[in-house]
């Protein structure tokens, strides 16, 4: 379970729980769906690559083709179950929405930072004051150098 900062408590994400998002949806659940389902969810809080994913599927369940992984990804991205994040020059991340948050990444290490959801309210207030802009932070992570590069250069 999760906990918010407010002390409320969310239900558990379960791959009942979102294979039931997919079907009110109008998607057919299957073997394959399931399969993806599971293993993003067993990925827990780690941001993982459609590649990984796939991958990581296709060990467990050789027979799901890696399109179908992609397809689902973007069906579980449609439904608002799970957003992609570029966290620096590789490929896009996926992880669950369950609990909103952004990205600082380390241009020199690669280090990862989540930030909790309202960090960046500020920036995003001033932008949209100053030049009508709204920000979508979850989408791109904030580069940068983390405490142990920052000394060493």
């Amino acid at each position: 379970m999760h906990s918010h900062p407010h002390g409320e408590v969310e239900t558990p994400v379960t791959p009942q729980r979102v294979l039931e998002v997919l079907r009110r949806d109008g998607g057919r659940i299957t073997e394959a769906r399931r399969a993806v389902v599971e293993t993003l969810l067993a990925a827990g809080d780690h941001h993982v690559t459609a590649d990984e994913l796939a991958a990581a599927v296709q060990a467990r369940h050789p027979e799901v083709h890696r399109a179908t992984v992609y397809r689902t990804l973007d069906r579980l991205e449609s439904t608002g179950i799970v957003s992609h994040t570029h966290l620096g020059h590789g490929p896009s991340t996926f992880h669950l929405t369950d609990h909103p948050h952004h990205h600082a990444v380390c241009r020199s290490c690669n280090a990862i930072v989540e930030l909790p959801p309202g960090a960046l309210d500020d920036v995003a207030a001033r932008l949209h004051d100053q030049h009508g802009w709204t920000l979508a932070p979850q989408h791109f992570a904030l580069s940068g150098l983390c405490p142990d590069c920052a000394t060493l250069g």
